[in-house]
């Protein structure tokens, strides 16, 4: 009688334990799925993730990318090209600590037009961060894609925005920086000299806001610029010449209005983007 029920209790001891055998084995299948997932994920390929998307409509319209390569997470386009304009030797490379951090992270950057640009990219449920945006390329490609009349524009663009932030609101947050036009020249038929044009960037109540300056050159400018959440913009800006500008630059801004009492033109424009 005893040794039977030794063996019945060492059948259920046996039986109890099962459960914690099976339970490790479980979580270790799980676990090997999940990590199968996200290499899948990881380590598909760019070429093969572009397509799909596009198959599919969801790209934005007019965007474009040619000669993709390599991963989700770092791979490169030959080309981007949005309207007129196109980037070459675009690259990317997702951050793996912001996902951690519920966010996808992604540092871009771009080698022509030369010398480039790079930025960091971050995406939450709560909007778009911008961080270290650097930025020179040429005028006139910049010109040709936001412009849909003739025109001649020279010089370069540069930017320098340490954040930017947007929220899923439209509303603008922690904006700081300059962009400037460089060497600036525009017109048509032919490209007047306006000298350097510098503009700083910030936000006031959800709004975009910027404040541009001329630096001594033909163009005299004193502009300040609101874009409101809603898509509203507000431009409030004086225009004129100095000695150094060409005659044709006079007539040019002799179409926009009549000067006032300091000889300046007022330019004010009101509408929505």
């Amino acid at each position: 009688m005893k040794g039977l029920a030794s063996r019945r209790a060492r059948g259920r001891s046996v039986s109890a334990d099962t459960p914690r055998h099976r339970l490790p084995m479980a979580g270790l299948i799980l676990l090997g799925v999940g990590a199968y997932l996200l290499a899948l994920v990881v380590l598909l390929p760019a070429p093969l993730a572009h397509d799909w998307v596009r198959e599919r409509g969801w790209l934005p319209q007019g965007l474009y990318l040619d000669g993709v390569t390599g991963g989700l997470w770092s791979g490169r386009a030959q080309e981007v090209r949005w309207q007129d304009l196109a980037l070459q030797g675009v690259t990317w490379r997702v951050r793996p600590g912001d996902l951690l951090r519920g966010a996808l992270g992604v540092e871009a950057g771009f080698s022509t037009p030369a010398p480039g640009g790079s930025a960091r990219l971050r995406l939450h449920p709560g909007g778009v961060e911008i961080r270290d945006l650097r930025l020179d390329i040429p005028a006139a490609p910049v010109a040709e894609a936001l412009v849909d009349w003739p025109l001649v524009a020279r010089g370069r663009i540069v930017a320098d925005l340490p954040g930017l932030s947007l929220d899923r609101h439209g509303r603008f947050h922690d904006v700081s920086g300059t962009i400037a036009w460089l060497g600036a020249a525009s017109g048509y038929p032919e490209a007047l000299p306006l000298g350097d044009l510098h503009a700083r960037l910030g936000d006031e109540d959800g709004a975009l806001t910027a404040d541009a300056r001329d630096r001594g050159g033909p163009l005299f400018l004193q502009a300040a610029a609101r874009l409101e959440p809603d898509g509203r913009y507000r431009l409030r800006a004086r225009l004129g010449t100095r000695p150094q500008a060409e005659e044709a630059l006079d007539d040019a801004l002799a179409l926009i209005g009549r000067p006032d009492g300091d000889g300046r033109i007022p330019l004010n424009l009101d509408g929505r983007l």
